[in-house]
């Protein structure tokens, strides 16, 4: 569940308005002003926002509200979440019709779109578009890729994790695993690296870096360099006495994800809201 609503907005034409607009049930149909209520409760989540002379040409003339509401695109909103919410005034518009079945119908084509894109979110009841955790897993990853670019050295540094985590997932054999582990490592060191502008081990770097909201988030960090630095085989020898068991899987993907995770402090250029996906 990675997609955006922005990103894929120009597809939702033929999966959610057409289908909606063509509504019908028995004696029923969808009313023939829909687009003019659409383009005037869109209003107010668009930016700019149209003027109050093309909302009324939009209330007097359904023809042409359907021609102004099909050309907009994703980043005529506001935001990401504009667009969240915009869906969700949809909703109510809907209601307000009184036309049976109507809005099962557009419960039922909204969340087929939100399964045939991947998109981020859930629809939960009574109609409430949720944000999902796993799409901000992945923009923080998408970002990881904006701070990489022009820097060949930090593109080397995740491309060999990629691999090792392609490899352990393969074969899960333990040497591919705690290579795996070195290999996160390796790269949040070269990007703590490349922000101080010198070269050294993570645990040092958290030191010289000033941007932690509390001393224990800075602690945490290290204290995953550390749990690298002692894992027999991770980093160095380590130590063997300080082991309780073996590592498995769980492991190396929560040490994985930690020490991604813990990127969004070690560089400058993060976009906090392309992360969250607002």
């Amino acid at each position: 569940m990675s997609g955006s609503l922005h990103h894929v907005w120009e597809y939702l034409t033929p999966e959610l308005w057409e289908p909606l607009a063509h509504y019908s049930s028995r004696d029923v149909i969808a009313p023939l002003d829909l687009f003019s209520d659409l383009y005037v409760a869109a209003g107010d989540f668009l930016s700019p926002r149209p003027t109050d002379k093309e909302l009324e040409e939009a209330r007097n003339d359904p023809a042409k509200a359907r021609c102004s509401f099909f050309a907009l695109k994703g980043t005529d909103f506001k935001s990401e979440s504009a667009i969240v919410h915009f869906l969700e005034e949809v909703y109510t518009v809907i209601v307000d019709y009184e036309i049976p079945g109507f809005e099962d119908h557009y419960r039922r084509i909204l969340h087929n779109a939100l399964r045939k894109f991947n998109l981020r979110y859930r629809l939960d009841e009574p109609f409430i578009l949720r944000f999902l955790i796993p799409g901000s897993f992945a923009n923080l990853y998408a970002e990881l890729q904006h701070v990489n670019a022009g820097n060949a050295y930090l593109v080397l540094l995740l491309t060999d994790f990629e691999k090792a985590f392609d490899r352990y997932a393969r074969t899960q054999d333990p040497t591919d695993m705690r290579t795996c582990v070195a290999k996160a490592n390796n790269y949040v060191e070269g990007l703590a690296s490349t922000t101080r502008g010198t070269y050294g081990t993570l645990g040092t770097l958290c030191d010289q870096l000033t941007d932690w909201p509390h001393n224990k988030m800075c602690e945490a960090v290290k204290n995953l360099y550390k749990f690298c630095s002692d894992v027999p085989g991770v980093r160095h020898g380590g130590n063997p006495l300080n082991m309780r068991r073996n590592l498995d899987a769980r492991d190396m993907t929560l040490a994985c994800l930690l020490l991604l995770a813990s990127t969004v402090y070690l560089s400058p250029g993060w976009d906090e809201k392309a992360i969250l996906g607002i």
